[in-house]
């Protein structure tokens, strides 16, 4: 294993800068922390994958802190438990038996290479945030997922999925992963090309959420003010207990609902 970590210089809340091309994202909002901190973590030992880990990159300056980790050109990524379920290359994931850039794989195994191209583990980032912090990730196919509230969460991601727990901005753009929030109390900006959108409890003042083949579901509280606009070209769109805001609903060939 490869372990990279990075504290921030002063203590308090944080506005966040994380670029990570390919992995997993973890992160805590815990209320007793004093100073942020950012674990990089691959269990390669060697190859570029644990290079990149260790030519990873910080940098602060007064409230905002930066952690780059540099692009590994036409990595294949392989995840999953048993020798992996899935496998990414830069911007595409693939089901087993298919043939990538002139790379078949089968049951997770490396079969034949066309090309030469590097094959790497997951890299994670676990972060910890003090409360009141600010994220903002930039990714290829790394899942974002946030335990506790932020202030505001902004991902743009190719594949990854982002689920959040609760933060007070919401802006999410990705072309084929999901974008998943229980609560969001302030503004909501999402965007999938084939992802679903959805969000349990919103209670903000301005929300749009947008698909092209994916569903959006959207529940208001009778504390959200302002607009809301929900569409879908060829996905079902449902948004609920926002009567009194006179929702924007709309789908081309899916179901559009707002009660």
């Amino acid at each position: 294993m490869v372990e990279h970590v990075f504290n921030a210089d002063s203590s308090g809340s944080v506005v966040l800068n994380l670029t990570l091309p390919l992995g997993r994202i973890t992160v805590t909002v815990d209320r007793e922390l004093e100073r942020a901190r950012v674990i990089l973590r691959t269990e390669d030992t060697t190859g570029p994958g644990a290079d990149a880990v260790r030519r990873a990159t910080t940098q602060h300056s007064g409230r905002q802190m930066s952690v780059q980790v540099p692009e590994i050109p036409g990595a294949v990524m392989m995840s999953g438990n048993g020798g992996g379920s899935r496998i990414t290359q830069t911007a595409s994931t693939v089901a087993f038996g298919q043939t990538v850039t002139g790379l078949t794989f089968v049951n997770g195994r490396l079969i034949t290479a066309g090309t030469s191209m590097p094959t790497i583990r997951p890299i994670d980032a676990i972060v910890t945030l003090p409360a009141q912090s600010s994220l903002a990730v930039v990714t290829t196919s790394a899942d974002t997922t946030v335990h506790g509230k932020l202030a505001r969460l902004t991902v743009h991601s190719v594949s990854g999925d982002v689920t959040a727990m609760t933060a007070h901005v919401l802006e999410a753009h990705t072309t084929s992963g999901d974008i998943e929030a229980e609560i969001v109390t302030g503004e909501l900006l999402a965007h999938s090309v084939s992802g679903d959108v959805r969000v349990l409890s919103y209670r903000g003042d301005t929300a749009n959420a947008t698909t092209t083949s994916g569903d959006v579901h959207l529940t208001a509280t009778a504390e959200a003010t302002g607009f809301i606009t929900a569409q879908s070209v060829s996905g079902d769109v449902k948004v609920t207990g926002a009567r009194h805001l006179n929702p924007r609903v709309r789908s081309v060939s899916g179901y559009a609902l707002a009660h």
